[in-house]
C-alpha cells in the first residue's frame, strides 16, 4: 500500500509539472513534508513515534496516536484489536515515564503524571505507577524494573512495527 500511494504521489507531481502548476507543486512537497500518514510506511510511522518519544513531546505523543487511532485503528474489527490497542498505547506510555527517568528528566515524569493522571486513574495498568516518582530506584525496584530492561523496549519496538503493518495489511484489504 506504500508503494501504491508513493507511486500515486509521483504521478500527482508528473502531472502537476506537466501542467505548469508550479505553485501547487511547491504547496504538495509541503503538505508530504508534514504528511501525518507518512505514505503509509510504518517504519516512518515507527520514526515519529520514536522521535516524539525521544524528544520528550508528551502531548505529540498522543496526538499522534490519536491521530492513528481515528485514522487506522477504528476501521479495525474492535472486538478484536482494541485490546492490543490499549496494550501498546500502555507501554508507549510507560516507556515515556522511564526514558524521561533514564535521561535525568524528572521534570517530564513529573509533568507525566500532572497532565495524564485524571485520565489514568481508572486504568488498572497504570495503578502503581503513580508510585514511580517517588521510588528512589525504580530500575531496581520490581514493579518497574521490566520496563527499563532494553529487552523489553526492543519486543515494545517489534511488536508496535508488526502491529502496524498489519494494520496497513488490513487497510489494504478494507479498500
Amino acid at each position: 500500500m506504500a508503494a501504491s500511494c508513493e507511486k500515486l504521489d509521483q504521478l500527482v507531481k508528473d502531472y502537476l509539472l506537466f501542467r505548469g502548476f508550479t505553485s501547487t507543486l511547491k504547496a504538495l512537497d509541503q503538505e508530504l513534508k508534514t504528511d501525518k500518514d507518512k505514505g503509509l510506511r510504518v517504519d516512518r510511522m515507527m520514526e515519529q513515534i520514536w522521535s516524539l518519544l525521544a524528544v520528550y513531546d508528551l502531548q505529540g505523543l498522543r496526538d499522534y496516536w490519536r491521530y492513528l487511532n481515528q485514522r487506522l485503528f477504528a476501521r479495525l474489527e474492535q472486538q478484536r484489536y482494541a485490546p492490543s490497542i490499549r496494550k501498546l498505547e500502555s507501554s508507549l506510555l510507560k516507556l515515556y515515564i522511564v526514558n524521561a527517568h533514564q535521561c535525568g528528566r524528572q521534570d517530564k515524569v513529573l509533568s507525566f503524571f500532572e497532565q495524564m493522571g485524571p485520565e489514568l486513574q481508572t486504568n488498572t495498568d497504570f495503578k502503581d505507577w503513580f508510585a514511580f516518582p517517588f521510588v528512589a530506584a525504580p530500575a531496581d525496584n520490581p514493579m518497574f524494573s521490566l520496563y527499563f530492561n532494553k529487552q523489553w523496549q526492543d519486543t515494545l519496538q517489534l511488536s508496535l512495527h508488526n502491529f502496524l503493518s498489519v494494520v496497513l495489511q488490513a487497510m489494504h484489504i478494507l479498500f
